[in-house]
């Protein structure tokens, strides 16, 4: 089996994401390490986001073969909370909390099986190169909400993304809060109610010649006051130009609109980190 990855920093100082590529126990994840609203970094300079990132991927990578993922992804997220708390982080405090979104693949002879937290993507390419997403984003609906008031401060006359990101900064610290709760979206961030959002299943691998894993920053954006780009639009690119020539191709769309107008969206570049397992 081939495959092809990628983990490219954005706009930020630090790549906040991570990938595992277990080929002993044919296990993948992609992950996107999310940094809390109130600043944090420890004495090596690593977010919040950036630590959370790192523990999932060490953890994966040391996953017993016989383990259960959904099960195994809620004794990460314990561990998650105990470094937090030997970190001085106020746990009541959501907004002050390091979480990280993640998307694991491990594959059987006959079958795959995923687990999927926050927003990042599994897509299954079938021999007729239909996509299959497996996963679904949580947080779309809640991201949709901030991204319209953005379209809104845009219309308004605001042209940097400075002032867009202020004019949704209390749409950003509310969704913030929906993390674990009903009606919101599943991450790790230490919560123990993380084991109710956790998104699993397993999948016959018959017709899949290609697994697509990404982080939320290789999702093609949509234009401003046009409508969302289909899955296909993401996922298929990857597969026939691959990874690289992809995201280089994106990463140039984006500094062409440093500020985010053309296309909205809350960073100019965000961390882009993509695993393309071929199957056949």
């Amino acid at each position: 089996m081939k495959l092809e990855c990628i983990s490219i920093k954005g706009s930020g100082n630090t790549n906040e994401d991570a990938y595992v590529i277990s080929q002993t126990g044919q296990v993948y994840a992609v992950i996107d390490g999310v940094s809390s609203l109130v600043p944090y970094e420890n004495r090596a300079g690593q977010t919040g986001g950036a630590i959370a990132a790192e523990l999932v991927k060490r953890q994966l990578e040391a996953m017993p073969h016989d383990a259960v993922l959904p099960d195994y992804l809620a004794r990460v997220n314990e561990q998650l909370r105990e470094q937090m708390r030997e970190g001085g982080v106020d746990l009541a405090k959501k907004e002050a909390l390091w979480g990280a979104a993640c998307a694991v693949v491990r594959l059987k002879d006959n079958c795959l099986e995923y687990a999927q937290s926050g927003d990042c993507m599994i897509f299954a390419v079938y021999e007729d190169d239909a996509v299959r997403p497996l996963t679904y984003p949580q947080v779309r609906l809640l991201e949709q909400q901030a991204l319209a008031s953005w379209e809104a401060g845009i219309r308004e006359g605001l042209s940097t993304r400075v002032e867009l990101r202020e004019r949704c900064m209390e749409i950003l610290i509310h969704n913030r809060y929906q993390a674990n709760e009903p009606g919101g979206y599943g991450v790790l961030n230490g919560d123990p109610a993380c084991a109710d959002f956790v998104e699993y299943g397993r999948v016959n691998r018959a017709g899949v010649k290609a697994l697509v894993l990404a982080t939320d920053g290789l999702f093609m954006p949509a234009a401003f006051g046009g409508d969302e780009p289909g899955w296909e639009e993401t996922a298929l690119p990857i597969f026939r130009k691959g990874l690289q020539r992809y995201a280089d191709e994106l990463i140039a769309l984006e500094n062409s609109d440093p500020e985010c107008i053309r296309y909205p969206r809350f960073k100019k570049s965000d961390d882009k980190t993509g695993i393309v397992l071929f199957l056949r």
